[in-house]
């Protein structure tokens, strides 16, 4: 009797032991949910996006994308994390992340994978050459993976990839630097991962030469703020299955996940936000697709406001197919070298990036000399890109978020001239500092510019008929020298952010085209 119940507990307690187990996961599976990280989009909503360990506490997430190495100066990577990290470390401008660290660590230990998403649309991370992509590949990986350096903003925690959202520059190093990592992860017994978040009109010029050239595992492509966007569901414009023929006819990975990129709810982006029932009824009609991978969505705070994880991951991890494996599975590529083509590709990728969508405070008086009519630089204020200021006489343009950064340390500031006598006084057709007039039949890319009633406008991404001071696609610059209008405030606005908050991902169709007709 005494045998048979010792038997019976220890039945029990391998059952605990079993349903308390961490599924691993598994980048081969159909049903994983992504959500990108640590830009604080949800902010604009009235939100605040929570530490990264706050979306591990159950099964919703399986991968997360951290971002952003947004910018390489110098070789060197530069990370942004909003407002969840501000400390560098002594004598560098890396950030020193300790707690972000700890909470990838808790989040792994719960079966997530976490990759360090570089690029974004504020950026500068070209990496044109074979020598550039190889020597950057050596960087992320003792900064972030499996190497060794003093400077780690995370410590000792180790990511389980490297993320490409490429959205401008020339990027044909990136299949260098994809297969130096490759090289790496071949030699290593943990499992490493390479994805790309490509918009969805194909072909993505960003990230073209990579994705035809270098070994992906999963690549989730925007469905949003395009012509080709979750909106287009049911007509010809709506191309899952374009990207699906990519990946098994031209990915050097047959097996490479294709996902459903949508923006986590409103506030997410300027087009393609889906209700929960929306999303469940196109996820119904492409989850046949032999490559689909699941959904990711831009970004936790958001998704985690609206609900719209949770219900991707009720309905996915709740298909036939199953959620995770408790057994994690990576296909590993030959470590073959593939000759790469130094011609430069021209693109007008312009689109979202850093994005804490937090409102700009304005100041009432300059800093030091000169007659600025745009809000004094103030250290207490949150600073998207776009976002214009004026310091000791000078205007300067924020790259990508930024707070306390005094803006003559350079970076991210980049310093416009002096207030006085830097623009001209505008002539009829032509505008202020030889910038022309806004034309309402003219079709602008991203970082076009424009004058509109005395001031200078820049264009977030491709867009046409939409008045300046009126629409979101246009950040408002500097006034013209001479101008009476009366400059409102700059509100940092991003376009990912990626402010992808007010309007993720934006290069439409025509833009494309334009592009290809000067190739």
């Amino acid at each position: 009797m005494l045998s048979r119940t010792r038997t019976a507990l220890c039945a029990l307690f391998s059952l605990a032991l079993v349903s308390h187990s961490v599924s691993a996961f598994n980048a081969l599976a159909s049903t994983n949910v992504v959500n990108y990280w640590g830009q604080n989009s949800v902010s604009s909503t009235g939100g605040n996006e929570a530490a990264l360990a706050t979306y591990c506490q159950d099964n919703t997430i399986d991968v997360f994308a951290i971002a952003f190495v947004s910018q390489i100066v110098n070789g060197q990577p530069i990370l942004n994390l909003a407002n969840h990290c501000g400390n560098t470390f002594n004598g560098s401008s890396l950030l020193n992340c300790p707690q972000v660290g700890a909470d990838i660590k808790t989040c792994q230990s719960k079966g997530k994978a976490l990759v360090i998403s570089i690029g974004g649309a504020s950026g500068s991370y070209s990496l044109e050459t074979a020598d550039a992509g190889s020597a950057f590949a050596e960087q992320i990986w003792n900064t972030f993976l499996g190497g060794s350096s003093s400077t780690r903003p995370f410590g000792d925690a180790v990511l389980d990839g490297v993320d490409l959202d490429l959205e401008s520059g020339t990027n044909l190093g990136y299949v260098a630097f994809i297969q130096t990592l490759r090289a790496k992860f071949a030699s290593s017994s943990k499992s490493y991962y390479i994805t790309s978040a490509p918009q969805c009109p194909y072909p993505d010029l960003a990230t073209q030469a990579a994705l035809n050239a270098a070994w992906f595992d999963l690549v989730w492509i925007q469905f949003y703020n395009n012509y080709c966007g979750s909106q287009s569901f049911g007509t010809g414009n709506f191309n899952f299955d374009q990207w699906n023929d990519w990946a098994t006819t031209v990915s050097i990975n047959k097996n490479v996940r294709v996902l459903f990129g949508v923006p986590g709810g409103p506030g997410g982006a300027g087009s393609g936000v889906v209700t929960a029932s929306q999303m469940t009824t196109i996820l119904s009609s492409i989850k046949s697709y032999s490559n689909f991978g699941g959904v990711m969505m831009w970004d936790a705070g958001i998704a985690a406001k609206s609900g719209l994880a949770a219900a991707a991951a009720n309905y996915l991890h709740n298909l036939p197919s199953g959620g995770t494996t408790t057994t994690a599975t990576t296909t590993r590529p030959a470590t073959t070298t593939t000759a790469i083509s130094t011609t430069k590709t021209q693109t007008t990728t312009a689109s979202p990036s850093i994005p804490p969508t937090t409102t700009t405070a304005t100041p009432t008086s300059t800093q030091g000399g000169g007659s600025c009519s745009v809000a004094a630089w103030n250290s207490a204020t949150a600073y998207n890109s776009g976002a214009v200021v004026s310091y000791n006489g000078h205007t300067y343009t924020a790259q990508w978020w930024t707070q306390g950064n005094v803006p003559t340390s350079g970076s991210p500031w980049t310093d416009n001239g002096p207030c006085n006598g830097s623009v001209p006084t505008p002539t009829p057709g032509t505008g202020c500092s030889g910038v022309a007039a806004w034309n309402s039949a003219t079709a602008y890319g991203g970082g076009a510019k424009a004058t509109y009633n005395g001031y200078v406008y820049v264009a977030q991404w491709w867009t046409q008929g939409d008045t300046p001071g009126t629409n979101s696609v246009w950040v408002q610059g500097a006034a013209c020298s001479g101008s009476s209008a009366k400059k409102a405030s700059v509100a940092a606005e991003e376009p990912r952010s990626r402010n992808r908050s007010t309007s993720g991902k934006r290069r439409l169709y025509l833009a494309e085209k334009l592009v290809n007709k000067r190739r």
